[in-house]
C-alpha cells in the first residue's frame, strides 16, 4: 500500500488551493462561533413592541375616537402602551408632532402605569398630513401618522 506521495511532487496550485480551503473553513468556524454570541446579545437588549394611536379622549385610561383623519380645532393625544415602561425616564421619553417636515411640538411624554401620553392644543393644529413620533433620546420607539382636515362650516 503506498502512502501519499512527498510534498515535492504536489503543484504550487495545489498547495494554494489546499490553504484557502482551509483557511475558508477556519473563518466560518470563527464567524459561527461569534453569530452565537451576537444573538445572545440581541434576545437580551430591550427591544419591544411599542403601540401608540391617536385619539380624540383618553377615558378611564384608555384611548377613544381613534382615527387617522381628523377635523381642525379638536385636542388630540398621541396614546401609547409600553410593555417595560420602568426602563424608562420621564425626562427621556419625548413626542415630538409634526406638520409634514415642520416640527410643530416637542413635549415630554406623561407616564401613568405602563402608558405614555401626549396632546396638542387645538390652536396648533392646521390642515394638512401630520405625524408623531415617540423617541428615547435618539431612538424612535413609535411614529403615527394622521391627517387634519378643515372643519365644514
Amino acid at each position: 500500500m503506498a502512502g501519499l506521495p512527498p510534498l515535492r511532487y504536489l503543484r504550487k496550485t495545489t498547495i494554494i488551493v489546499i490553504v484557502v480551503f482551509l483557511a475558508f473553513l477556519a473563518h466560518r468556524v470563527v464567524t459561527s462561533l461569534m453569530e452565537n454570541e451576537v444573538v445572545q446579545d440581541v434576545a437580551e437588549s430591550e427591544l419591544s413592541l411599542v403601540q401608540s394611536v391617536i385619539c380624540r379622549h383618553i377615558v378611564s385610561g384608555s384611548p377613544f375616537g381613534q382615527d387617522s383623519v381628523f377635523e381642525e380645532n379638536i385636542r388630540l393625544y398621541f396614546y401609547t402602551a409600553i410593555p417595560n415602561i420602568k426602563d424608562y425616564k420621564d425626562d427621556t421619553l419625548l413626542t415630538v408632532w409634526f406638520r409634514g417636515l415642520d416640527t410643530v411640538q416637542t413635549v415630554p411624554c406623561s407616564l401613568t402605569g405602563d402608558v405614555c401620553f401626549s396632546m396638542i392644543a387645538p390652536s396648533l393644529l392646521q390642515p394638512g398630513e401630520w405625524s408623531v413620533d415617540l423617541v428615547d433620546k435618539q431612538r424612535l420607539l413609535s411614529s403615527r401618522q394622521f391627517r387634519i382636515e378643515p372643519a365644514d362650516r
